[in-house]
């Protein structure tokens, strides 16, 4: 099957709209096709036909994508001509029949050259004329390929998890996935240093956006804006990531408020929750043990990271008077089960599967996961927020 290039879908993702000022006006795409039988069906006649249309891809809510102009294939090879006139500069697509294939290209030019070999799978355009139609065609291209590789990665570590395969083979294709995406990103971040448009290093940008670190993305958005002050879509990502990272530390500063308000010291309050069978686990079933109660779920990201630390713990004090309860926020039975499984978590687990509004929120009042208090035999909670090595030593003093 044919790969398909609608950026009404990709770019969409990347932000809210595509467009950067500049001075408009009216501009021209000119082009020709070749090998149309190979797209579309030819009639009981034998006569290839079909139609281009040239769109304007809009971003903002609930805006659907708006058709310029349009053309008649006819014919196996032939050529085809646009006029549009623009107030900005802004991607366009050259779609082909019902969405079945379409070509980006962006007005930074009055002139633009596009020439489509329909029996190509991969790269099957060229461009001349404009430079940023050109330098997105070749992000598209590279792109594509290094980040379809990631993915077959990502899905081979999944079939190897299914499999249960060994340790040994989970972390080698993991090694695999780590080298796959620093070459994704090594790549993104030298075609951003070379790029010399606004909205070519927009999309670029945005993409990076699910690969790079907080700090990348952060110091690249800047360097960018400084670069290009005027491009709409580096502005308005720049706009959304500072609110974005206000939020965050906003909800940071409540959690250390909340945490300020310590349970250390204080009796642990009594949970009572069911188990993946429905059975129900109280909490002071586990009196006289030292008992870590780990607020977790399968969807949060740092739990999911905390847990290697955690079944480090339960390994080495397990034998010692020491247990776990994992209380999940999960809402999803089976999602909750497979992460239970898949970081080999091997103590008791509960869960009502509300969510946020689990019965444990409200009683142990936290605003984040993870979460953790730690509690000596006679139900006082001794410790809290223990992470990383900070919940080895703890134990390490209660324990031994």
């Amino acid at each position: 099957m044919k790969k398909v290039l609608l950026l009404t879908i990709v770019i969409a993702s990347v932000f809210v709209y595509s467009c950067k000022q500049s001075a408009g006006g009216k501009f021209s795409v000119i082009g020709t096709y070749k090998n149309a039988d190979k797209l579309f069906p030819a009639s009981t006649d034998g006569k290839v036909s079909g139609k281009i249309i040239l769109v304007e891809v809009s971003f903002g809510k609930d805006q659907n994508p708006v058709a310029l102009d349009s053309a008649i294939i006819s014919g196996n090879t032939n050529t085809f001509h646009f006029s549009a006139k623009a107030k900005k500069e802004t991607v366009y697509e050259l779609v082909f029949g019902d969405n079945l294939l379409a070509v980006p290209v962006i007005n930074d030019a009055s002139e633009i050259k596009v020439d489509v070999d329909l029996a190509k799978k991969d790269d099957f355009y060229e461009v001349s004329g404009s430079d940023a139609t050109k330098s997105l065609r070749n992000l598209l291209s590279e792109f594509g390929k290094k980040n379809y590789e990631v993915g077959q990665d990502f899905a081979d570590i999944d079939s190897l998890k299914k499999m249960n395969a060994p340790d040994t083979l989970l972390i080698a294709a993991t090694n695999v996935k780590n080298a796959a995406i620093q070459g994704l990103n090594d790549y993104l971040k030298n075609f951003l240093q070379s790029s010399k448009n606004g909205t070519v290093s927009g999309i670029a940008l945005g993409w990076a956006s699910r690969s790079f670190s907080q700090q990348e993305f952060e110091s690249t958005l800047n360097t960018l804006v400084k670069k290009y002050p005027t491009s709409e879509p580096l502005v308005k990502m720049k706009k959304d990531f500072d609110m974005q990272k206000a939020m965050a530390q906003q909800q940071a500063q409540q959690q250390q408020s909340a945490s300020a308000s310590s349970w250390v010291g204080q009796q642990a309050p009594e949970l009572a929750l069911p188990d993946v069978n429905g059975k129900t686990i109280l909490l002071s079933s586990f009196k006289g043990k030292y008992v870590l109660v780990d607020f977790w779920a399968s969807w949060c990201g740092p739990c999911r990271g905390e847990n290697p630390n955690v079944v480090k713990a339960y390994s080495e004090f397990k034998d010692k008077n020491f247990a776990i309860l994992g209380v999940s926020l999960d809402k999803d039975k089976g999602a909750w089960q497979q992460a239970v499984k898949e970081d080999k978590l091997a103590w008791q687990q509960v869960s009502d599967l509300k969510y946020w509004s689990s019965a444990a929120v409200g009683i142990y009042k936290f605003e984040g996961i993870p979460f953790n208090v730690l509690i000596d035999p006679q139900g006082k909670i001794i410790g809290q927020e223990l992470r990383g090595s900070d919940l080895e030593n703890k134990l390490k003093e209660v324990l031994q």
